[in-house]
């Protein structure tokens, strides 16, 4: 009797347990449920803000809410890092808002809920369309003015386009925090127009907000902000809103652009130019009409050590307003040399070695020792089938290569280093043609050779490279020289090189180069680093 009592006993427990188990099982992963206009979206508008209420119930009880968004990429699609909503005390039945602005590559929306058990279920809402919202630009890509005057009629002015008709163009004032209502501007051509927006400025205005509608409420807003409103005063603004000189180019004219505005008609106007720390003579520049605000232009010449402009106005209030603009950066021209054209070949009149800051640039035999420290590189005989442009410190690498220098630096005591590189891909005769200047230069090696190749460069340190050979010569090939320090290896200043000609005949090597340097003489300015003694 009490072996069958327990039995049944046992039987009913482990019932009680397969049907707890089999409960669990049978539970269903969270419910997630969205209104009914986001299971089927046809068009997002891109700025548009979408805010979507989500219910999501759990018998286990909802441990997490959390939601990403899919976008379009150059190589596909990639997923954007997750929003957690976490619930700790792993309720039945959550109620969130989702909140976001429409990007323009949003490809899909992922709603995603986990249980307690960890079990999960997701959505997906995949507009069919993004549609882009008007784009508006303001003129000289001013957006900003330091200074009105109060009582003075100040013009916002711009452009709008738009891929969908436009309904509506207004724009409304922003006076101590408080937006007036809407202003129209005439809509003059549904797809791309001009607009103006002219107020009388008033004390604590702020902003000018610019507001741009399609036809299926697609918005773009943009705000035209104020500094400050003043009595009177004279307010000097650059074109672009540049705040300083970007570039000053030596030996050609600058221009310098932008407007003058005044509480009061303007008396005087002029410039100077910032060379080495003192300022130059004042140049007047011409008042125009109206005089309380109208456009000036100047033109000025830079040449080493400038360092700024300054613009002084004055107006009839007696007020003087002097503005400083920096010079960011100096280029200065390359030095260009069309054909140089050099010989394996020794004997007087074959020209082995160039040298960049020395005329006449070419040396042969008979003169290259007299000019050792100022030589550069030289196409030299490397073996019976190969040819190399490599600078005279190269005998240094290793027996082959002070055997094939040999002939060329008889009567050499000294053998500068010059960098030189293999071919680089990015340094094309096109390239080549288009670099004129030597900041211009280096933007152009630093962001094509040296640059990661992710960023589109070829993730060439030039700059801490000690090669001295391009083994490879070629017509239409480029390839980087350079002036610095031997050791450790630093190079400084750069060069570029394209192959015009080369060929090879019973022997010898013939190469006419196309060379362009900076001005600054780096050969004799990196030579107390870079000089080996020979032999």
């Amino acid at each position: 009797m009490k072996y069958s009592l327990l039995i049944i006993t046992f039987l009913a427990l482990f019932t009680t347990i397969a049907g707890c188990k089999k409960t669990e099982e049978e539970i269903q992963a969270p419910v997630i449920t969205i209104s009914d206009e986001f299971a089927n979206v046809d068009n997002f508008n891109v700025g548009e803000e979408v805010r979507i209420d989500v219910n999501v119930k759990s018998a286990a009880g909802v441990k997490r809410l959390a939601y990403y968004f899919i976008t379009r990429t150059a190589n596909g699609t990639e997923s954007g890092t997750p929003v957690y909503i976490d619930k700790t005390d792993f309720p039945q039945e959550i109620n969130e808002e989702i909140v976001f602005k429409v990007q323009e590559n949003m490809v899909e929306l992922v709603i995603i809920s986990f249980d307690r058990m960890h079990r999960n279920s997701e959505i997906h809402i995949a507009p069919k369309n993004i549609r882009a919202i008007p784009v508006m630009a303001f003129k000289d890509d001013i957006k900003y003015r330091e200074t009105v005057f109060e009582n003075k009629q100040l013009k916002v002015e711009g452009t709008i386009t738009s891929e969908f008709d436009l309904t509506a163009v207004t724009y409304q004032t922003i006076v101590g925090g408080t937006a007036s209502e809407e202003h129209t501007i005439a809509i003059t051509d549904p797809k791309s127009m001009p607009f103006a927006a002219s107020v009388v400025v008033v004390r604590n205005m702020t902003a000018i907000v610019i507001k741009a509608k399609n036809t299926y409420n697609g918005t773009a807003i943009d705000t035209f902000k104020i500094g400050s409103v003043a009595d009177d005063d004279v307010a000097i603004t650059l074109e672009g809103g540049n705040t300083n000189i970007p570039i000053a180019y030596i030996g050609v004219e600058n221009t310098l652009a932008g407007t003058v505005s005044s509480g009061s008609g303007v008396s005087s106007l002029s410039y100077a130019v910032k060379m080495n720390g003192v300022y130059g003579a004042e140049t007047p520049i011409t008042i125009g009409d109206p005089k309380d605000e109208f456009p000036f232009s100047i033109s000025f010449s830079a040449a080493k050590g400038i360092e700024a402009v300054r613009i002084t106005g004055s107006n009839e209030g007696s007020k003087t307003k002097v503005a400083e603009y920096a010079v960011a950066k100096v280029y200065t021209k390359l030095v260009h040399f069309t054909d140089i054209r050099l010989t394996t070949e020794i004997g007087p009149g074959k020209n082995n070695w160039f040298a960049a800051y020395q005329a006449p640039h070419v040396f042969d035999i008979t003169n290259a020792a007299a000019n050792q420290l100022m030589v550069d590189i030289a196409l030299v005989k490397y073996s019976g089938t190969s040819y190399r442009i490599m600078p005279a410190a190269v005998f240094d690498a290793g027996a082959a290569y002070a055997t094939a220098m040999a002939p060329y630096m008889v009567g050499f005591t000294k053998a500068p280093y010059s960098l030189v590189t293999a071919n680089r891909p990015s340094i094309t005769p096109e390239a080549f043609e288009s670099l004129e200047w030597d900041g211009q230069m280096m933007e152009f090696l630093d962001t094509k050779v040296r640059a990661p190749v992710a960023a589109g460069g070829e993730n060439y340190n030039f700059y801490g490279t000690n090669r001295r050979t391009n083994s490879d010569l070629k017509a239409g090939q480029g390839f980087i020289i350079g002036w610095g320090q031997w050791d450790p290896i630093e190079n400084k200043a750069f060069g570029i090189v394209i192959v015009k000609e080369y060929a090879v005949t019973d022997g010898v090597a013939t190469a006419t180069l196309e060379i362009k340097v900076p001005e600054e003489d780096n050969r004799t300015k990196y030579n107390p680093v870079s000089i080996f003694d020979y032999p």
